[in-house]
């Protein structure tokens, strides 16, 4: 089973006409899924996102082939250009940090500051967003290290602004196969072990 994170649903919007998800209208959350994925939308910040993450786990058995992505936008420096799509190999806030162990995909490597509400200057880091590091901690004793991944798409340049809806699903859908390309590796390192 391949588990989503996202706290808008326009980030999941491509995702779930891609696989053709249903939602399910019994939870407390927006919950869309078929046979072997499940997309949860958390809602926007670090507490939303810890509330949703222990939700998902309390009432979706996960197995040791499943895997656990927190997809979604956030703010980069520069030198990323608008659009692209990053794998987080490091994670931190103000008073914590977390490394990875992603597997060996063609997706770029990047530092991400998880942080309490929007930023308008740069971090230390590559990235910043708002919801990844309370997801890992949430799910972080659930999954196997080698089986969370943070994947993110660059909206905009530490300069926040209202982003439409379409944009966003437009930012993601031409990841798609990106995206399945990378389950896919997370899945053979599974099986490999």
């Amino acid at each position: 089973m391949v588990y989503f994170i996202c706290a808008f649903e326009a980030e999941a919007r491509a995702l779930i006409d891609h696989y053709r998800l249903q939602k399910d209208l019994s939870q407390p959350y927006p919950v869309f899924f078929n046979e072997d994925k499940v997309i949860l939308i958390s809602g926007m910040g670090q507490e939303n996102a810890k509330k949703a993450a222990e939700h998902l786990l309390s009432r979706y058995p996960h197995g040791n082939d499943s895997v656990l992505i927190n997809l979604g936008i956030c703010a980069a420096q520069e030198k990323f250009p608008i659009g692209s799509l990053l794998c987080v190999k490091s994670l931190h806030n103000e008073s914590e940090s977390f490394e990875f162990k992603n597997v060996d995909s063609a997706l770029e490597k990047v530092s991400c500051f998880s942080s309490e509400q929007a930023l308008t200057q740069a971090s230390n880091t590559d990235i910043a967003e708002m919801e990844a590091i309370s997801i890992y901690k949430a799910v972080s004793t659930s999954f196997a290290p080698y089986k969370i991944s943070v994947l993110k798409v660059v909206s905009d340049h530490f300069k926040p602004f209202k982003i439409k809806k379409q944009l966003i699903i437009d930012l993601i859908r031409v990841h798609l196969k990106e995206i399945e390309t990378h389950i896919k590796q997370i899945q053979g390192e599974t099986d490999g072990r």
